[in-house]
């Protein structure tokens, strides 16, 4: 490990670090998925975020190797899409890592919706408007979907 996955991984409880994306039926491949890297799982004893806090399920973050960094909140849901759940628990997931990665770390900030589900044209709509963009260090980003079982590399290019 070095630099930013270094720097999160000592500011997190191992109790809480993942080496899989599973939650609730739905799945993510780490196949390609850049590394170093480190997963947080905010649901696990010894998460950051109290069991009453809004919550996404994991934060994925890499190391720059000849490019920036990655910050990734991931949620996963095998239901159905709603914009506005998503972009909040994403939200908490964002504000939690703006604590661990300096302003100055060059990153790309990727926040992405996991749907087992299905997604409607209307939700899908909502989740393309400026207003349901997920901040980190004073940028917004709409949020990715990806399909459970698909590769986060898909979404990591």
């Amino acid at each position: 490990m070095s630099g930013l996955v270094q720097r999160v991984r000592a500011k997190v409880d191992d109790r809480c670090i993942a080496t899989r994306i599973r939650k609730s039926g739905c799945r993510l491949s780490l196949a390609g998925a850049p590394a170093p890297r480190v997963i947080v799982d905010f649901d696990k004893p010894g998460s950051p975020l109290g069991p009453s806090d809004q919550r996404c399920d994991y934060l994925f973050v890499a190391d720059a190797t000849d490019r920036d960094g990655w910050v990734a909140p991931l949620e996963l849901k095998s239901g159905q899409f709603h914009a506005g759940e998503f972009v909040r628990q994403l939200q908490a997931g964002a504000t939690a890592a703006e604590e661990w990665v300096p302003r100055s770390a060059k990153v790309r900030f990727r926040p992405i919706a996991v749907v087992g589900g299905g997604m409607t044209k209307d939700e899908w709509n909502k989740s393309r408007q400026k207003r349901n963009a997920v901040r980190f260090h004073g940028r917004s980003e709409l949020l990715r979907s990806l399909s459970s079982g698909q590769k986060l590399a898909d979404e990591l290019r």
